[in-house]
């Protein structure tokens, strides 16, 4: 029980410090926790997160806690690059006791290739996309995801190679999450120019839109368009495309 509460009251502080946008110093107290919730995982008290949600009363869900430290480290990163090396590393070790929850799965590979891919190893984050899409080709946010490294990571320079790996997802039949690879093909192509393929992939995006869930406003609105390496005008700190532009 002490254990557990030393975790508890290290997650808080860490907390308390990245509310404070503190980013550098909350991470450092939650990988702080980390290791002490890794030692729960080796030493057979607890099989993964989710186990360990029931083991004690916690402030914040472990399974959730978890995802949150992932997304800080991406923030720290954005001031001192060694945070993404240490979010690499995180998400690795994230993934052996994380369960069999599909979605935290998902989310942890993206973020594992993608800080590989900030840190400047290329080659490493090309390496786990392809593994994994070897293995699932029909996961959506995976082609999403390693488009973006070269989308938003490396520019316009890049913008064909971001073009070609979210077109090999699309012509998957069996594609999950087809609507979010459209919605990028649409953003990609409006940063290309080419208004002709906006306007194609547009009419295949309202195609697949579930009824009741219109995709466009009845009515013209205009909006400032950020980046999506901006800061999030929201005033959060973190990158619009870690913020309200996820």
């Amino acid at each position: 029980m002490e254990r557990f509460e030393k975790i508890n009251n290290m997650i808080w502080e860490g907390n308390e410090k990245i509310q404070k946008n503190d980013f550098l110093g909350g991470c450092d107290k939650w990988l702080e926790a980390w290791e002490e919730v890794k030692a729960l995982f080796t030493e057979g008290i607890a099989s993964d997160i989710y186990d360990l949600n029931k083991k004690y009363n916690w402030t914040e869900f472990i399974s959730n806690w978890v995802q949150d430290l992932e997304t800080e480290l991406h923030n720290a990163g954005i001031d001192e690059k060694i945070y993404h090396s240490k979010r690499a590393v995180y998400c690795e070790e994230l993934l052996q006791w994380c369960g069999s929850n599909d979605l935290i799965i998902e989310n942890t590979r993206r973020g594992m290739a993608d800080s590989y891919f900030d840190s400047g190893d290329e080659a490493k984050a090309e390496q786990l996309y392809s593994e994994w899409l070897r293995k699932d080709p029909d996961w959506g946010w995976g082609y999403i995801g390693w488009s973006d490294c070269y989308w938003f990571g490396l520019g316009e320079k890049y913008y064909e190679k971001a073009e070609e790996i979210l077109l090999t997802g699309y012509a998957r039949i069996g594609l999950r999450d087809k609507e979010d690879v459209v919605d990028r093909l649409i953003g990609l192509y409006e940063d290309m120019g080419q208004q002709e393929k906006v306007e194609e992939y547009r009419k295949t995006r309202m195609e697949i839109q579930p009824i009741g869930e219109p995709y466009y406003s009845p009515t013209p609105i205009t909006v400032e368009k950020i980046g999506r390496n901006e800061p999030c005008p929201c005033g959060s700190g973190k990158k619009y495309k870690k913020c309200c532009g996820a």
